[in-house]
């Protein structure tokens, strides 16, 4: 399977007549374990992050581990991820051949790499973001409403690249903004008719900075893809991989200027790994490889079956949030009739964008064939 994987970032990288869509030869194995991979990932990842946090709300002294540290270490991750595709695709498995790559692209080319900086500190705040929105409200909340992202992405895409949306896609839009809408609604089936609530009025204030703190994350996550996006298709970087490196050393910058500015203090007289338990570093490492997965995904996939890994993520979470956290007050009629229309939105949002192969020049970005690291392929989310 990595080796799969490895191939489809290969690919992505040097693809010259076609946009990238599934193939029928591609083995369905491949196809459908990189689905069940990206799913278990994503529902992983949340309800881990979910678990660590419940009765450690980043604000509190007691906490078990400090949040900036625990980004700082993912990017970390991330990066020496990167590295080693480095070495093994374009390398050709030599590290001298890599590290004369990147001295070429990166070291003599620096004025290239700055407008990079927006996105990647953008997404060092949106990870922390995430992180504390999962310490205030529940897992499958966070799932469902983070989807919203889809709607922020469209926008700014529209404003930045001037991209037209058809019709089926803005109804789309609209009714997963329905969907987030009808999740924070709660009806008294009861009481008299009419009789209904917004759920945030029955939850503290911690519920309302969690639902602010999605609503961030996700015009965060909208504009730093775009804006990536139109960084990639006006530069002149012909690989994807150092362009996704170069990301990770901006985000590798930021998130220690987080850890310095936060929590210097607090580090020094702890430690850096202070709280640290095999469960966290399960949990920074499954965040690193989620970049990997949508790369393998985009390329022996399509963008349903990708949706697919959405749609079975929000479910299990659902589920899983219900019985391993005890998050019972999910489950209200209005919350997962919300849900329901929200997995539908994304697949007609996602049904619309599936083109298919072409003799067209190619594209300047073959971002959906090799999505730069983290939930900014996902969720993520977008992830995602």
């Amino acid at each position: 399977m990595l080796v799969h994987i490895l191939q489809s970032v290969k690919y992505a990288q040097h693809l010259k007549t076609q946009i990238v869509t599934s193939s029928p030869s591609t083995p369905a194995v491949a196809r459908y374990g990189l689905i069940l991979l990206l799913t278990v990932q994503n529902t992983a990842t949340v309800l881990c992050l979910r678990a660590s946090m419940i009765g450690h709300h980043p604000s509190s002294s007691s906490q078990k581990y400090l949040v900036s540290t625990l980004v700082l270490t993912m990017e970390t991750i991330k990066i020496t991820l990167i590295t080693a595709l480095i070495v093994v695709t374009e390398g050709n498995f030599s590290v001298k051949e890599a590290v004369k790559l990147l001295h070429k692209e990166i070291v003599c080319r620096p004025l290239e790499a700055l407008p990079l900086a927006v996105p990647s500190f953008l997404y060092v705040v949106q990870d922390n973001l995430i992180i504390y929105a999962l310490s205030c409200v529940d897992a499958t909340t966070y799932q469902v409403t983070y989807q919203a992202r889809i709607l922020t992405t469209a926008l700014f895409a529209r404003i930045l690249l001037n991209q037209v949306l058809p019709i089926q896609r803005w109804l789309a839009l609209l009714l997963l903004m329905s969907g987030v809408i009808l999740t924070q609604v709660t009806v008294n089936f009861n009481g008299q008719i009419g009789d209904w609530s917004w759920r945030a009025q029955r939850e503290d204030a911690t519920y309302w900075l969690g639902l602010l703190a999605i609503g961030f994350a996700s015009v965060s996550s909208g504009f730093a893809g775009v804006y990536n996006e139109k960084i990639i298709k006006n530069g002149q970087q012909p690989l994807l991989l150092i362009r996704s490196f170069q990301l990770s050393l901006f985000c590798v910058f930021f998130a220690l200027m987080g850890v310095v500015i936060k929590d210097g203090s607090v580090v020094i007289r702890q430690g850096f790994f202070h709280g640290y338990t095999p469960f966290v570093w399960l949990i920074a490492a499954m965040q690193a490889v989620g970049g990997i997965l949508v790369a393998g995904t985009m390329k022996y996939a399509d963008n349903i079956l990708k949706t697919f890994a959405t749609a079975n993520s929000i479910a299990l979470s659902c589920v899983l949030s219900y019985f391993l956290l005890g998050d019972d007050d999910t489950f209200t009629p209005t919350f997962l009739i919300g849900t329901c229309v929200i997995i539908l939105a994304t697949f007609l949002y996602s049904a619309n964008s599936v083109q298919q192969p072409t003799h067209r020049q190619p594209l300047p970005s073959t971002q959906q064939s090799l999505p730069l690291p983290s939930r900014r392929c996902s969720n993520s989310n977008e992830q995602q």
